[in-house]
């Protein structure tokens, strides 16, 4: 395979904040491209999201800034606009990440920015959107989670709303954004014509929970458990996934818990049926795992042809000999500091370190001609 970067001798513009944006810049970085980032003199507010491990460095910075050049400018004041105007005149490729309208009042909208650039692909990354009666409000990802039905098909065992404690909606934007922005840079004819892409976070919801939308319209709105007895379940240490996919699994479960009987019993004879009692069923199944040990019930599961496992936590997974096979998740330097980084699928890990917020504009502004005072 090429080691080839297809986005070499590319200029990217970033001037997003937060983690749908950053991540986007971070996979052209990846490939190849020289990304530019453009931060506020108090630097992008992803720096102080999450656990720090110095100042202005958490882990969603330094995982996400990774390959970029930092540029600190004040968008508000007309030498930082005139120097970001200068710097997308140049650029193949924008990224901005506020409500709909607000670059545009700075100066910096796209019908702006393509008057100096007609070949600029401008890609806006909001919440809600370029249209609609909501499309000027703010979005973060626990609102999308709640706006967009996500939270409405995670539950827990209570049937309670569970929030992602990753920034789930937020993370698959970026890479919707990314995508797109790749799609829009490589015109299939003839010269690249300035175009705006309209990347929301509602409708990469909406696209990453399609078949759970579907199955919402079909069923009149339930929340159905995907292929009961399917879950997570808490053995006498620890907790245990368990997984099917194909109804003649669930003899080899009831083999594999001693429970021979609901083979046959009607309650439990499809998928449909286990859902309709599955109350009852997780109940049950639930007194029977905290009798012993989760590995020994992955054992047993296991040997009937059934996927379950105990539940990992990262220094579980990382410790796993098929990630050090795969080398998923290198140590590398961050700036701030070294720790295992998970390396992007198919790529490998890009080595330029997270900047500190600013840490490129004196020289930028050298090489670009920025005047900034």
């Amino acid at each position: 395979m090429s080691d080839a970067l297809p986005l070499k001798g590319r200029l990217v513009l970033d001037l997003s904040q937060g983690i749908a944006g950053p991540s986007c810049g971070m996979a052209m970085a990846e490939l190849g491209a020289r990304v530019i980032k453009v931060e506020p003199p108090a630097g992008d507010w992803i720096r102080n999201l999450g656990v720090a491990a110095a100042p202005g460095a958490t882990g969603f910075s330094l995982y996400y800034n990774r390959g970029k050049e930092s540029l600190t400018l004040d968008l508000k004041s007309k030498a930082g606009l005139e120097a970001a105007l200068k710097l997308a005149a140049r650029a193949d490729l924008l990224i901005e990440s506020g409500r709909p309208g607000v670059t545009e009042k700075m100066g910096l909208g796209f019908e702006a920015v393509r008057a100096l650039n007609p070949g600029i692909v401008y890609l806006t990354i909001s919440g809600f959107g370029l249209v609609g009666p909501r499309r000027a409000e703010p979005m973060v990802d626990t609102y999308a989670q709640a706006f967009t039905g996500m939270m409405a098909i995670t539950r827990d065992a209570q049937g309670e709303p569970v929030r992602s404690g990753q920034p789930l909606i937020d993370a698959v934007t970026g890479l919707y954004a990314a995508q797109a922005a790749l799609a829009a840079l490589f015109p299939t004819q003839g010269p690249r014509e300035a175009r705006r892409l309209d990347v929301s976070l509602v409708q990469s919801a909406a696209a990453l929970m399609g078949p759970k939308l579907l199955e919402w319209e079909i069923t009149g709105g339930q929340v159905l458990s995907i292929n009961p007895p399917a879950g997570i379940y808490m053995a006498a240490d620890r907790h245990l996934a368990l997984t099917l996919v194909r109804e003649t699994e669930w003899a080899g479960i009831c083999r594999a818990l001693g429970r021979e009987a609901w083979i046959e019993d009607p309650r439990f004879a499809s998928f449909a049926l286990r859902n309709a009692n599955w109350d009852v069923l997780r109940a049950e199944m639930a007194a029977i795992f905290a009798t012993d040990t989760a590995d020994a019930w992955s054992a047993r599961l296991t040997a009937q042809g059934i996927l379950a496992r105990p539940v990992n936590d990262f220094s579980d997974w990382l410790a796993e000999a098929q990630v050090q096979a795969m080398n998923a998740a290198p140590v590398m330097d961050l700036g701030a500091v070294s720790l295992p980084t998970p390396r992007t699928p198919s790529r490998q890990p890009f080595a330029a370190p997270a900047p500190d917020a600013g840490a490129h504009t004196a020289r930028l502004s050298e090489e670009f001609g920025l005047v900034l005072d």
